[in-house]
């Protein structure tokens, strides 16, 4: 994206204050218009590529785009699935206060994801405003008018499941602090409209060629349909998205799980939508903080996101993912080091993303390694809770054990076929499955929040583990986030806080 240039200007008043006012209060020289910003072809896709570039904010800071939507603190830690990790409980203590759920309004994690979110959004809006006006091939422009729609649905996604009713803003002029937050089910409702209007236009993923790999296509924008009406609890409308991403053709479960994990993978067709990172060292590497994030501190890493025992103890016997999934003290590792965990709090660190000696660029752990989002692993188990529901039995079933066959990946005895029929019996296993297939995947506490047993399951887990973690979680307050205090500030009280902070 072009730069923008700011001129500084430097006055000296030798008459009067008003006189320096006449002159600091005139329009910046070298600022660059929206009518002279949005010309050609070229513009139009720089201003798409920007619309991306919010998805790569991952961390608190250091990556190349700033700070961003920490899912791993959001999903994983704020669930029973993972302790926040790190040096000490102060270690990113916005971390500690949302496992704890003592959430102040000054929360930085919710502070980023608000304002990142919301940069995504108005890129978005940005491209919608403008490109139309472009002259440019036809085809190609409502490729990236519809890429623009993708992203603005997703951005908003990630909006509603952290903070409720947020305000919508849908054109670049409009501001979120001169608004008021409007109601979730209107957020959805054009969510909705963004992602079928965007899927009715976007190429397959086999129809985009390799250097445009990541971005948003058919399917991503199905896959996500479905996602939307699941946490809307409209089953009939989720089986029936998630039913054209699986009929599709274009995507198969990877036969190594462990494998798609790594760079090596990064090209699986189970992958359906993912966030590109560079695997390089140079001026400006767009490499990918999050791995050292998670990285031991006995390997220069952080050691954040430990895996709990009790995600350990959810697979079931012999359960070939279990070993790829997490790693702890003494375990070989898929470059041939034995492993050390440091001071991980519960004895395991997150193998998913583990980065190999051989992937590493000077010896870095901050590889290029792709964040993975969605894939088709999700889509089966969600399409199987869907289909349950709807009391398409023998289609839930399919579904289910479609992905429990790859997890044997060959070995015999073990993760036997599900044959329960029974609704609430079937939902329980569907349920589970879940929970280990894509575990520390950035859904989990989300998961638990859609299928209204968050509090049950959190409070239950400090319970057994006789921990402050899950004990505080108060039902209708702590299944959402606060909005953060600035922005009500810079709204003079327009938006108002969620009840309970």
């Amino acid at each position: 994206m072009k730069l923008l240039s700011y001129v500084l200007l430097t006055c000296f008043c030798w008459f009067t204050s008003q006189g320096c006012k006449s002159v600091l209060d005139k329009e910046p020289l070298a600022q660059i218009s929206a009518s002279s910003a949005y010309i050609t072809a070229d513009d139009a896709r720089r201003a798409v590529t920007a619309a991306y570039t919010p998805l790569a904010g991952n961390n608190w800071c250091c990556t190349y785009v700033g700070t961003g939507y920490m899912h791993w603190v959001l999903a994983n830690v704020a669930s029973d699935d993972t302790e926040k990790g790190g040096e000490s409980g102060s270690d990113q203590l916005y971390a500690q206060q949302i496992s704890l759920f003592n959430i102040q309004s000054d929360n930085d994690a919710a502070r980023f994801a608000w304002s990142t979110e919301y940069i995504g959004i108005r890129r978005a809006n940005l491209v919608l405003d403008n490109v139309p006006n472009i002259q440019m091939d036809a085809a190609l422009k409502n490729q990236y008018l519809a890429e623009a729609k993708f992203l603005r649905a997703w951005y908003y996604i990630n909006l509603v499941k952290t903070f409720g009713d947020v305000p919508l803003v849908l054109t670049a002029s409009q501001n979120t602090y001169d608004m008021e937050r409007t109601p979730k089910q209107q957020v959805y409702a054009q969510i909705i409209k963004d992602l079928e209007e965007a899927a009715e236009v976007l190429p397959l993923a086999s129809k985009y060629p390799a250097a445009d790999r990541g971005r948003a296509t058919k399917g991503a924008a199905q896959a996500y349909l479905g996602k939307v009406y699941l946490y809307m609890n409209n089953f009939a409308k989720a089986e029936e998205w998630f039913d054209k991403v699986i009929k599709s053709g274009e995507y198969a479960l990877h036969a190594d799980y462990m494998g798609m994990f790594l760079r090596a993978g990064e090209t699986s067709r189970e992958h359906i939508f993912q966030v590109q990172f560079l695997n390089d060292q140079g001026a400006q590497p767009a490499n990918n903080q999050i791995n050292i994030v998670m990285a031991s501190r006995a390997r220069n890493g952080w050691g954040f996101n430990n895996p709990t025992a009790d995600f350990v103890s959810a697979f079931e016997p012999g359960d070939p993912r279990l070993e790829q999934s997490v790693y702890k003290t003494g375990d070989v590792m898929p470059d041939g080091l034995v492993a050390n965990v440091g001071n991980s709090s519960t004895g395991y660190l997150n193998k998913k993303v583990y980065v190999p000696e051989y992937e590493r660029i000077a010896g870095s752990l901050q590889a290029g390694r792709d964040d993975i989002y969605m894939r088709l692993g999700k889509v089966l188990l969600w399409y199987a809770e869907a289909a349950n529901e709807n009391g398409n039995t023998t289609a839930a079933l399919n579904a289910l054990n479609q992905v429990r066959a790859r997890a044997r990946q060959g070995k015999t005895g073990v993760l036997p076929d599900v044959t329960v029929t029974d609704k609430a019996a079937l939902r329980e296993r569907i349920w589970q499955e879940q929970r280990v297939e894509f575990g520390q995947e950035y859904e989990r506490f989300f998961e638990l929040v859609r299928q209204g047993r968050a509090g049950k399951v959190l409070r239950a887990y400090g319970e057994k583990y006789k921990t402050a973690k899950g004990a505080g979680f108060r039902d209708g307050i702590n299944e959402i986030f606060p909005i953060p205090q600035l922005e009500i500030n810079l709204s003079g009280g327009k938006i108002k806080q969620n009840p309970g902070y």
